[in-house]
């Protein structure tokens, strides 16, 4: 898979030679915003999930992102992205004494980090009214997760996966060089095995959703 991965970045950062000269542009877009994580239900390994308050509150978290186009055309750009996002909950519990009095109080937390980096195919409309530029972002790639779980002691799990995304946005003109912009991507995938320390889990009939859909507000640079 992660050679499938090179091959098409390699491909994709050879296509400049073959470009149309005529529409030889350079775009950089750097873009922060918010992450929501679809998955429900997830592994077994991750026995904190089991909380459903707590599972809901990994749902939401942060992404960010940056990614490179060569416009070749009027129309099409080629390039590559890379992102990260990561999901931060944690619990508080409060343990109970015979009396019904607070004894003790405990906590359990996930802290998952997802990072993805793949080629992109990208078509823009004809900007419009010389300030709007609308377009749409295809990419194939690889996806890693990290998830360090604490409860009584912390583990931390890492899995990869082949990943895909589809992503829409528009962006306001300042100046020749200097856009502002709106997106909103999805990036899907799902983790079928994984590792913390020198164990390993195969969740392949217990998979782990890593879908996300992320809005995030950017700079974009031409040159």
């Amino acid at each position: 898979m992660k050679r499938i991965v090179l091959l098409l970045c390699l491909f994709v950062l050879g296509l400049p030679v073959f470009a149309q000269t005529d529409f030889e542009r350079h775009n950089f877009s750097m873009n922060a915003g918010y992450a929501y994580k679809f998955a429900s239900d997830h592994t077994s390994v991750f026995s904190n999930m089991n909380d459903k308050s707590h599972s809901d509150g990994m749902k939401h978290g942060y992404e960010l992102e940056f990614d490179y186009d060569y416009r070749f055309h009027k129309y099409f750009s080629v390039g590559f992205k890379a992102s990260m996002a990561n999901f931060l909950h944690s619990v508080d519990v409060e343990v109970l004494g015979d009396d019904g009095a607070v004894a003790d109080e405990t906590s359990f937390s996930d802290d998952m980090n997802l990072f993805y980096v793949g080629p992109t195919f990208k078509f823009q409309l004809p900007t419009i009214a010389e300030r709007y530029d609308i377009w749409a972002r295809g990419t194939v790639g690889y996806m890693n997760m990290r998830n360090t779980s604490k409860q009584v002691q912390t583990e931390t799990y890492k899995g990869d996966c082949f990943a895909y995304g589809l992503g829409v946005g528009v962006d306001y003109i300042l100046t020749s060089f200097i856009s502002v912009g709106l997106s909103a991507d999805f990036l899907g995938g799902n983790i079928s095995s994984l590792k913390a320390g020198d164990d390993s889990f195969d969740i392949s009939s217990d998979k782990e959703n890593i879908g996300r859909m992320n809005i995030a507000f950017g700079v974009r640079i031409r040159l």
